[in-house]
């Protein structure tokens, strides 16, 4: 089974503003489904790789879903937006593997800024074509980064018979 644990990354980075409009509040809300899980039998991947094919679910399956397993608030600064802090990280499996944590501020995705929502959805509809994903924040301060190649999956080789 293909373990999916960078994709909580690439959702808390792309995910971090919901869009310019709200549900109505006498509709009701609507999750979106899972993407459905990969089954199939490969080699390990490579250390901070995702695949493309995973990074086109996430994209298709929307924000909603996801935004589920992280909660984030504004951090201004003076008054200025500076990123958003990470409050919770939910359930902790979800996050296995992926170096954030509550009280980092994510100023960055892909070097696109993320404070508006047209500017969220710009970076998160730029994945589909880009060659990795690149999450700035800053954590206790300090700047960092977090670095994943999105690459094409490897195709398997044909077993001798």
């Amino acid at each position: 089974m293909l373990s999916l644990k960078p994709l909580p990354l690439l959702v808390f980075a792309l995910g971090c503003q919901r869009g310019p409009e709200y549900p109505d509040i006498d509709e009701p809300i609507q999750s979106a489904p899972p993407p459905a899980a990969i089954t199939r039998r490969e080699t390990p991947r490579e250390p901070a790789t995702l695949y493309r094919d995973e990074v086109t679910q996430v994209v298709d399956a929307g924000l909603g879903y996801f935004l589920q397993h992280v909660e984030v608030d504004a951090q201004l600064e003076h008054g200025t937006f500076r990123g958003f802090r990470v409050l919770s990280l939910a359930p902790p499996d979800y996050w296995h593997g992926v170096d954030l944590k509550p009280g980092d501020v994510v100023t960055q995705v892909n070097g696109m800024p993320i404070e508006r929502p047209v500017e969220a959805h710009q970076a998160f509809s730029a994945l589909k074509t880009a060659d990795q994903l690149v999450v700035s924040y800053l954590r206790a301060g300090q700047p960092r980064q977090l670095t994943y190649h999105i690459k094409d999956r490897p195709k398997r080789q044909a077993r001798p018979l």
